[in-house]
């Protein structure tokens, strides 16, 4: 098996075992890269000099000390670098190089990880991106914002691959690109260094082809200890159980009706199929203010790009007209709307935690249905913004395939700061073979 067919997990049992090296499986991704990537544009930033400096301090390590040893990890080209540059997606911010690591990336470096490059963006990690392909239909959408990241990931030029989500930019482009991503819950990986759209949705994540790695990433790249109030209530000190029945709630989502018949049907057929002593599952529905919280994460959204960016908004003729009419709608929108907004958002969490305490998981569609034809053309309406705004950890899993034979993900979300339940539940039906480590694709090239 190739290098770049493993896992992140896989590569570290190679890495103890002797039977590869960090140089070896970062020259495997490099070759990986020159191979396919002119065909998908996934990489914004790759310099093999930065690769090499990298490769030679880690080479100083204990192997055991460092939890990702060697590992390589795409970077989504909105976190700080010191030995890269930061551009968002913009022209406006072409070669600029900010000179420090964000807090996520000093802490995989930290954990023995290799940066292998910046990965796309869509500007300004908003909705405009017309570079980054889909692989597995070159003329399809890779999902926005995080495209690059994600399709880097299903194609082997890394095993794992950083994003962010202020809406669905970790869930949709897994569920497009037939792999793992995982939002955790609001503020459990540090923000800092990284681009601010909004205060109050933005939240870090990460792809993988396993769910063994999704916990490999979580544990290297999240906060730890009594600083982190809830974090360390809740996670540091998470109480794993073996033999737990989880109770699962099935849900049919505000925007249910805008996704195609036949994701649907799919997404029935794979709920029929958790049959288990340990699961217990009912249909659900969501409380009824979940209707409108599209409404009020869009007067959220709007109003704080419209304040965060207001330089760039001067500069509009190096904008995307869909920016630049975001932020106009946002300029229109009264700091009073605004805090009303806001003062929503934060009581109707507390509502959804309080509701959630009947259930340890909720299983639905991650999108309405395959990816849409076009590079640029918009998403249907979907409810991954309704687990962001609640602040609650989303996985999406690599499970269906729509009428065209094209990945469609199921989104498993769970209560805040239940991200180790979660992931440990997706171990669970990974042992029950409902899960799978995914092989990475070639582009398919036919028609270029």
């Amino acid at each position: 098996m190739k290098l770049t067919d493993c896992t992140a997990t896989e590569l570290l049992e190679l890495l103890k075992s002797s039977a590869a090296t960090p140089k070896e499986i970062a020259q495997s991704c490099i070759e990986r890269i020159r191979e396919v990537d002119p065909a998908v544009n996934a990489w914004e930033y790759f310099d093999e000099a930065a690769i090499e400096a990298q490769l030679a301090k880690i080479k100083t390590y204990n192997l055991d000390d460092y939890p990702l040893y060697g590992i390589p990890v795409g970077v989504k080209d909105i976190y700080n670098t010191f030995d890269m540059p930061t551009q968002m997606g913009s022209l406006l911010w072409k070669d600029f190089t900010p000179g420090n690591d964000a807090r996520m990336i000093h802490y995989l470096r930290r954990s023995g990880a290799v940066m292998l490059g910046k990965t796309v963006t869509a500007e300004f990690a908003v909705h405009y991106q017309d570079k980054t392909r889909n692989p597995h239909d070159l003329a399809r959408s890779p999902g926005t914002s995080s495209s690059g990241s994600a399709v880097a990931v299903a194609t082997g030029m890394v095993p794992v691959a950083l994003g962010s989500q202020t809406a669905g930019s970790i869930s949709r482009p897994a569920s497009y690109c037939g792999i793992y991503g995982f939002k955790p819950t609001f503020g459990v990986l540090p923000r800092i260094g990284v681009l601010k759209t909004t205060d109050s949705l933005d939240t870090l994540g990460f792809f993988a082809r396993s769910v063994s790695d999704l916990d490999l990433m979580f544990e290297a790249s999240r906060v730890h200890g009594e600083n982190y109030e809830f974090v360390h209530k809740y996670i540091d000190n998470y109480q794993s159980m073996p033999n737990k029945t989880y109770r699962i709630g099935i849900v049919k989502h505000p925007k249910w009706n805008e996704a195609s018949p036949y994701a649907k049907e799919q997404f029935s057929k794979w709920c029929e199929k958790l049959q288990d002593s340990r699961l217990v599952i009912e249909e659900t529905t969501l409380p009824s203010f979940c209707d409108t919280v599209h409404a009020t994460h869009q007067t959220i959204y709007d109003k704080s790009l419209a304040y965060y960016f207001k330089e760039e908004y001067a500069k509009h003729e190096l904008m995307s007209p869909i920016f630049y009419d975001i932020i106009q709608e946002g300029l229109n929108i009264s700091k009073e709307e605004y805090q009303e907004a806001l003062d929503k958002q934060s009581h109707e969490t507390r509502e959804f935690d309080q509701w959630l305490e009947s259930y340890d998981l909720l299983i639905t569609l991650a999108t309405a249905d395959e990816a849409p034809i076009g590079l640029t053309t918009p998403d249907i309406p979907d409810a991954n913004l309704i687990w962001t705004y609640l602040g609650l950890p989303i996985a999406t899993l690599p499970v269906l395939k729509g009428v065209n034979g094209l990945p469609i993900g199921v989104s498993v979300i769970a209560r805040k700061y239940n991200d180790k339940l979660l992931l440990e539940f997706l171990g669970y039906l990974h042992t029950l073979a409902l899960l799978k480590d995914i092989q990475p694709i070639s582009p398919i090239t036919k028609g270029l």
